[in-house]
């Protein structure tokens, strides 16, 4: 008898299925919760077989799955409170992967590495710059070199790293 009832079962999961499915997904409005439902709804019919009449398998199926449904749209588990700005703030993950702080520093140092290939000044301006982060108005200021000075220094000195980085790439 129960190899009958699994049989019965089988054959309305693959009869009803989608029907069944897009109902839950008609309530819910979500992919993920039709397909719980769904699954839901039928773990029912399995359970409650037995006192299945065998009369119009669609409409009692259909008139669980309405249930659970309903149901699922009242649980207070399901209560969503939209967050604000000032809330996403606070839970914000601000911190960077283990993966890209492990690249960025093995970057910054072999920026520094070809950094210290230059020669002076171009070694002085391009460390202050894309080492420390210095800007070069502050650093004109430091080192008492016009900021037109430092900028074509930077300039020399970017075009050198560059041609260092082809070479070491190839």
């Amino acid at each position: 008898m129960r190899g009958i009832r699994q049989e019965q079962l089988t054959e309305y999961i693959s009869q009803y299925g989608r029907l069944i499915f897009t109902i839950c997904l008609s309530f819910t409005g979500n992919r993920f919760d039709a397909e719980d439902l769904t699954q839901e709804t039928f773990l029912a019919a399995c359970k409650h077989l037995g006192s299945f009449d065998g009369r119009s398998p669609k409409a009692w199926l259909t008139t669980i799955a309405a249930n659970k449904c309903r149901d699922y749209l009242k649980s207070p588990a399901r209560d969503i409170t939209a967050l604000t700005d000032e809330d996403w703030s606070c839970i914000e993950d601000k911190h960077t992967v283990p993966e890209e702080e492990i690249l960025k520093c093995e970057a910054d140092e072999e920026v520094y590495r070809l950094c210290m290939k230059l020669k002076e000044p171009y070694r002085r301006v391009s460390l202050a710059y894309f080492v420390r982060g210095a800007q070069l108005s502050e650093l004109a200021l430091q080192t008492g070199c016009s900021l037109k000075t430092l900028q074509t220094q930077l300039y020399r000195a970017k075009h050198i790293l560059r041609e260092l980085w082809k070479k070491e790439c190839m």
